[in-house]
């Protein structure tokens, strides 16, 4: 059944697992899970301003005309959506190599920010869960 562009009509399930972290000399994992549709919409919305601005109308003047003007950040966006996506790991250490780091979100956060290539690993990982969820979808369509 296909309804205006959505072909499953099914809620699909939560699906999170385990990434090595390539090239990594401590062997870290990371739990990444895949972000609903509702759940990206929702942190975009989240980092979404609005503001009025009103301008003079030239063919009408004294009359001022409002002007609706949306700001989103793609930093922000990329930053709440990898928060979002990474749920612990393992073998994640401090920049002493002995402190093993929790998985908090100040953690998360000091990752995202120091360690190169660290947001976009994340969200590779998101993108292969993504992957593998439509590919369930069409092997179950088969069926």
């Amino acid at each position: 059944m296909e309804r205006n562009g959505a072909k499953n009509m099914k809620i699909t399930k939560s699906l999170e697992r385990w990434f090595p972290a390539p090239d990594d000399p401590d062997q870290s994992e990371h739990l990444v899970r895949h972000l609903s549709p509702g759940e990206v919409a929702d942190i975009i919305k989240r980092v979404t301003t609005y503001e009025t601005r009103y301008t003079s109308d030239p063919d009408h003047p004294g009359k001022l005309t409002p002007e609706m003007i949306q700001k989103t950040d793609p930093e922000e966006i990329q930053k709440k959506m990898f928060l979002a996506r990474l749920r612990g790991w393992k073998n994640m250490f401090d920049f002493d190599g002995t402190t093993r780091l929790e998985c908090t979100e100040a953690n998360k956060l000091k990752a995202y920010r120091e360690i190169e290539g660290y947001a976009g690993f994340i969200e590779e990982c998101g993108d292969t869960l993504k992957a593998d969820i439509l590919n369930e979808g069409k092997v179950l369509e088969k069926n």
